[in-house]
């Protein structure tokens, strides 16, 4: 009986660690999905536990210190940005974000939702702001507002497909109400969202976009917190 107690107590313990060990990972170290014809749906299940994606390829580049100011503050605004989107929309970022030779904007509506303490941790100081909604739209070759990608509590939607699906809650308390908004400059650009419920904590793990050259289209990366 004491052995078998023994191996109970050895088992749980060693659980307890590998929980620890997810929760303190650093954002986006998971896998993009393929771009392209084939699906790229993504579950994110519940928080801390691990995303479902499709065929993983290759490695993320590291994770970078965010270049894009807090919601606070307005950034310059190059010529023509608001002209991409609406007057309801703030705009966090303006230029050329993919290199592509074209203009876009990184757009957001600012959300009520005071971030928790989570936020106040190392790894998550990142992101900006809680958003109700997020998008990067860019200038077709005639100059019109094309959205690219659009993010929301929903999850994320890259051109006309849903890539990225943040399902409810089975609690009604729990249930994602807004997102906290990171956006990474640095190429490749990141852009990524983690949905909160209303007292400001992660309710599922982050996903987000990034920018893959060789396909010429954001792809899909998540796993991160």
């Amino acid at each position: 009986m004491q052995s078998v107690l023994l191996r109970r107590f050895t088992l749980a313990g060693l659980m307890l660690v590998g929980i620890a060990s997810g929760a303190c990972t650093n954002p986006f170290t998971a896998r993009p999905s393929p771009t392209g014809d084939a699906s790229i749906l993504a579950v994110v299940t519940a928080y801390p536990a691990p995303v479902i994606t499709i065929a993983p390829s290759a490695t993320p580049p590291a994770t970078v210190a965010p270049t894009v100011p807090p919601p606070a503050m307005r950034p310059t605004l190059a010529p023509g940005a608001e002209s991409l989107v609406g007057p309801e929309w703030t705009i966090a970022y303006s230029g050329d974000l993919n290199a592509d030779g074209r203009a876009d904007v990184v757009a957001y509506k600012p959300a009520s939702v005071t971030p928790g303490p989570t936020f106040n941790r190392p790894g998550y100081t990142a992101y900006i702001g809680s958003v109700s909604e997020a998008v990067i739209v860019q200038a077709d070759a005639a100059g019109r507002p094309q959205t690219l990608v659009s993010l929301s509590r929903s999850g994320i939607v890259i051109g006309p497909r849903m890539a990225v699906r943040f399902p409810p809650s089975n609690e009604a308390w729990n249930n994602p109400v807004a997102i906290m908004l990171l956006i990474e400059t640095t190429q490749p650009p990141v852009i990524a969202a983690l949905p909160i419920n209303s007292s400001g904590e992660p309710y599922t793990q982050a996903a987000g976009v990034r920018w893959n050259r060789r396909s010429a289209a954001y792809e899909v990366i998540t796993g991160g917190k």
